[in-house]
């Protein structure tokens, strides 16, 4: 009997990567701080940083580390040739985010939002089905928004005070929505049971972890059919 290969592990480059959370959330809170300070190349320093921690979390390290020092090294010694790289993690967030809801809304695939709704209701009744469909969109439709936005407001206010502004409504818009969503769910759908706002946020969380490795889940309906 042939002994079993020893197993090897590898950090997967994704959201749900617990190393690269953890590595990337002070560096992304260092971003934050050093751009709404209006300290460019602190903040272009940190973006070198992020990319060669994005690249080290893939399995590479080596090529992830000197990419890193590359990097920042260079968008340090050539901040003023290179500024628009510091706006650029914010806008790329929001245009991600906007495709990672919109993915879900291609053939084939089940909604986000109606897949956190099947948390609670796994016999997903058709009123919901339509609902979560389109909030979906608006999900979506926010984080466009908020591209949109970002990209206006880049060549006509100084990095701080884009910052600033930026992260406001990156904050303001998305909680707006989550609860006032919520609020007119519990209110609108009377006869579905609703859980509370922590279960909620639970459940989201759950489903965008498995959203992040299978995109194109096929809801029930579709996989009958088939």
């Amino acid at each position: 009997m042939r002994p079993a290969a020893p197993e090897t592990r590898e950090i997967s480059a994704n959201p749900g990567s617990p190393e690269l959370t953890w590595f990337l959330v002070p560096l992304a809170i260092g971003y934050l701080a050093a751009s709404v300070s209006g300290f460019r190349g602190l903040a272009l320093g940190i973006v070198g940083v992020m990319i060669g921690a994005v690249v080290a979390a893939s399995g590479r390290r080596v090529a992830g580390l000197l990419s890193g020092f590359v990097l920042s090294g260079a968008f340090l010694y050539w901040s003023d040739s290179l500024f628009f790289v510091v706006y650029v993690p914010p806008i790329a967030g929001f245009a991600f985010m906007a495709f990672f809801f919109q993915r879900t809304l291609w053939r084939g695939s089940e909604p986000l939002i109606t897949r956190v709704a099947r948390k609670e209701h796994p016999d997903m009744p058709a009123d919901i089905a339509r609902y979560t469909r389109t909030l979906t969109w608006a999900w979506s439709g926010c984080f466009v928004f908020l591209l949109v936005a970002a990209l206006a407001l880049a060549p006509v206010l100084p990095l701080d005070s884009w910052s600033r502004w930026v992260q406001g409504l990156a904050v303001v818009l998305p909680a707006t929505l989550f609860l006032g969503e919520y609020i007119y769910r519990c209110q609108r759908m009377r006869n579905h049971r609703h859980g509370s706002l922590l279960i909620l946020l639970l459940n989201v969380i759950a489903v965008v972890k498995e959203a992040a490795i299978k995109p194109t889940l096929r809801s029930p309906a579709d996989s009958e059919r088939r």
